[in-house]
């Protein structure tokens, strides 16, 4: 049974990182593709973001009654639908807007609640959660290898039914996930305690903006690659080199973590973070930015992993699911969207070398709320890191 549901949420992960394998590098050319100029593009990838906000504590809030078996799927198979509809619209950009919302919120629904699945599902039956979402993070690089490999032979016209295919597939395996049960009414607890708590704000506002300076990489990176002369070839080898390097930190993280303490790997995590930014501002050659994507490992799979973890301790087993939509939507959802638009912004008016260099200091201030918000946790899996 342990092995048929490890192999069900490994197979999920591959299949959904693979959408997003495919989606994160080429949404930007695929958007500039259509007609749409750095600001639209920008305020499209926030929206993505954005929906992220409400949409993970909503899903959290229904999965604590409806239980995340009937969500997730449902949520995977219409988002592959809503990539499918971006193209009936043909370029506009008010119906880009309105389908990337709608497809956008029913794909906030699934991360998030699987991510408590799996780490409640790790916990009891000893295994690492790093160790399964590894598998995401091989998805990715696959996608984002073979992505562009596919855009360079036929063009952007594969990337919407792409996504779609691998949305499909992880919605396949989305039905045998060992999803926790739902929690009968009378034994419903409150968030009150843990939302009273200070430090749990600050660490979330310390997350949010280390994920708002990832805005001008997700968005820009790609098409500012491309404008150095990159093909789409070297840019899917730059992207899936800096998520081998995720792999890498997922497969060991648990050790690291156990070995250096969180905290320590918070800090280093968001010191990082705001270096690659500026040595991708400063662009000072392939080989340079080809190392310097190896802290990827670093601005996200290390804060990631770290962060989940610390939230997962925070919340009670019957909570969690709603402890990590709320770090999801504000960290993830409202983090991230603030940063798209933002670089929409900065990348109109700055240029690439402005826009990246913000996005370095942004990643830097977030170490204020995050040293307050770094306390020793009493009991959990976080405990005995």
């Amino acid at each position: 049974m342990v092995g048929r549901e490890a192999r069900a949420l490994v197979a999920f992960y591959f299949f959904y990182f693979c959408a997003l394998g495919a989606f994160m590098p080429y949404w930007g050319p695929w958007l500039k593709s259509t007609g749409q100029g750095a600001l639209a593009i920008g305020i499209l990838t926030a929206a993505v973001q954005f929906s992220k906000v409400l949409g993970p504590n909503l899903w959290g809030w229904l999965a604590q009654g409806l239980g995340s078996a009937h969500i997730v799927p449902l949520a995977a198979l219409l988002t592959a639908a809503g990539f499918l509809a971006l193209e009936l619209v043909h370029g506009n950009f008010w119906g880009l807007l309105l389908i990337t919302l709608t497809f956008s919120f029913f794909w906030a629904a699934t991360l998030p609640l699987v991510d408590a699945a799996t780490l409640d599902w790790a916990e009891r039956n000893g295994r690492a959660y790093g160790r399964i979402r590894l598998w995401g993070s091989l998805g990715f690089i696959a996608l984002a290898l073979g992505m562009g490999g596919l855009v360079q032979i036929w063009g952007l016209d594969v990337f919407l039914p792409g996504i779609a295919a691998f949305l499909a597939a992880a919605w396949w395996f989305s039905r045998r996930l060992p999803y926790p049960p739902r929690a009968p009414s009378q034994e419903r607890v409150s968030l009150g305690p843990q939302l009273r708590d200070w430090r749990l704000w600050a660490f979330l506002a310390a997350g949010a903006l280390e994920q708002a300076s990832h805005g001008v990489y997700y968005a820009f990176f790609s098409i500012d690659a491309q404008a150095h002369g990159l093909n789409a070839g070297w840019v899917g080898l730059l992207w899936s080199w800096a998520v081998i390097c995720e792999v890498v930190f997922f497969w060991y993280g648990e050790r690291i973590l156990r070995r250096f303490g969180l905290r320590r790997v918070l800090i280093h995590a968001f010191v990082l973070t705001g270096t690659r930014w500026l040595v991708i501002a400063a662009w000072p050659g392939l080989i340079p930015i080809f190392l310097i994507q190896s802290l990827h490992a670093f601005s996200y799979a290390a804060f990631h992993l770290a962060a989940v973890h610390w939230i997962f301790a925070r919340f009670p087993m019957r909570l969690r699911s709603r402890g990590m939509a709320l770090y999801a939507s504000l960290v993830y959802g409202l983090g991230g969207g603030l940063g798209a638009l933002a670089a929409g912004w900065a990348w109109g008016h700055w240029g690439s070398v402005g826009a990246f260099a913000a996005a370095g200091i942004l990643a830097w201030l977030g170490l204020v709320g995050l040293l307050p918000a770094l306390r020793p946790l009493k009991s959990g899996v976080a405990a005995i890191i």
